[in-house]
């Protein structure tokens, strides 16, 4: 028992010389730790608080000027692309919302099918009512001829939902995507007709003879059915529904697809009798589009 007691008093006088002697950056260290273990909430608190300051530019001993400049600028880029993430995920959920409606399209015809293209590329200035390219091409089964159509809009009122309009033929295909040219062009001309007269003319893309393209900001002139003839062409009336003809050269071409409706019966410098039609779409401001695979007939 006496050497137990002669130990521990030897032990303490070590201790006891050792602390004395002791470096005070040691001590510092030693009670911090001892202060970790005996009160280890205030201790985090206070450690917590060394690093928030540090890091908010509290302490600016912490930090070099370099580091915190690197925060900021690490910090600015991580907002920049919460900011993109953010946008692209509007823009899918409206994209989104968009083609659910366009899903619910329906439009039964065992002559052909149709499939949904985004255009993707149209030029503002010089082309923007003649030309524009969809995202698919023939590996999506798209051919030259093919038709395309404006989507029509949506119903409301408890309206009856209208049918797919003309608003432009496939001209030049690529693997992934394909070149239209819209009604509008100067160029475009299709066989169409008005079945309730027995009428049939040519389509043509412009009524105006303006030596000025049309652009973005100067949208065209109606179309134009020029040459028209038939039994009951004398009948014809504002309002009555033009559509497409088949007749032609054009292998892709699909007959009764609505182009649009007589706006006015009038006649050409010539003298010569023309019918002006109105779109039921204007294509200004279309992203997606329709474009009609015919069936394979056996």
């Amino acid at each position: 028992m006496k050497q137990r007691a002669i130990v521990a008093a030897i032990a303490a006088f070590i201790l006891a010389l050792v602390l004395i002697f002791i470096p005070s950056k040691f001590t510092d260290k030693i009670a911090a730790a001892t202060r970790f273990f005996t009160q280890p909430a205030q201790a985090w608190a206070d450690f917590t608080g060394r690093v928030a300051k540090a890091v908010l530019g509290d302490e600016t001993a912490a930090l070099k000027p370099n580091d915190k400049l690197d925060l900021q600028n690490e910090l600015a880029m991580s907002q920049t692309a919460l900011n993109a993430a953010w946008a692209q995920y509007a823009t899918a959920i409206h994209e989104n919302k968009f083609l659910k409606n366009r899903l619910r399209l329906v439009y039964d015809d065992n002559r052909f099918t149709l499939t949904l293209c985004k255009i993707i590329k149209r030029d503002p200035i010089a082309s923007f009512y003649d030309r524009c390219i969809i995202n698919r091409g023939y590996k999506d089964g798209l051919r030259t001829g093919q038709l395309v159509l404006a989507i029509p809009p949506e119903p409301e009122n408890g309206e009856e939902r209208s049918q797919p309009s003309l608003l432009g033929i496939i001209r030049d295909v690529a693997p992934d995507n394909a070149t239209v040219t819209l009604t509008t062009a100067s160029d475009f001309t299709m066989t169409c007709n008005i079945p309730e007269r027995n009428v049939t003319g040519l389509l043509i893309g412009r009524a105006n003879k303006s030596d000025q393209k049309p652009q973005i900001i100067i949208p065209p002139g109606s179309l134009v059915l020029s040459d028209p003839a038939g039994a009951e062409y004398d009948a014809v009336q504002v309002g009555d529904k033009v559509f497409t003809s088949s007749l032609g050269n054009n292998p892709e071409g699909i007959d009764n697809i609505l182009v649009g409706y007589v706006q006015q019966i009038t006649t050409a410098d010539t003298g010569a009798p023309i019918l002006l039609i109105q779109q039921p779409a204007q294509n200004a401001q279309v992203t997606y589009v329709l474009v009609a695979l015919k069936a394979i007939t056996q």
